[in-house]
């Protein structure tokens, strides 16, 4: 009787402890795509602090990470920028992205992302032209 009173224990113990592995696991997830989010408003924002007036002052990198490859897009900046330092960020959140994809077994679409041909200037904002 002990026995089956001890096996009944553990499993109800390890119930408990898988349990909370799966709360701290979601925890930890929602956690990292904090961060990750974060940093990309972060690079939102430096590539967005100047109007788009002439188009030859602005390019464009590839950003993020899609689970099967490839960037999840493309993001326009002004050269007045520090060009190095917001690439340097770019890469990092490419970097975090493609970590966190596989880390979570993250699924996506696979669609390669065409990037674009060039910028053109649409009321003061960044367009790509494709």
């Amino acid at each position: 009787m002990k026995h089956i009173l001890s096996k009944g224990l553990l499993i109800v113990s390890l119930f408990f402890v898988v349990n909370g592995c799966e709360e701290k696991d979601l925890y930890n997830r929602k956690q990292e795509d904090k961060e990750i989010t974060a940093l990309k408003k972060e690079i939102e924002n430096i590539a967005n602090q100047h109007t788009c007036e002439n188009a030859g002052e602005w390019k464009f990198t590839a950003i993020g990470s899609k689970a099967c490859g490839g960037p999840t897009g493309y993001i326009a900046y002004a050269v007045k920028i520090d060009e190095a330092e917001f690439l340097e960020k770019v890469a990092l959140y490419t970097e975090k992205q493609k970590a966190y994809n596989v880390k979570w077994d993250v699924a996506s679409d696979c669609m390669f992302v065409m990037p674009p041909k060039g910028i053109e200037c649409v009321d003061g904002k960044p367009k790509f032209v494709y």
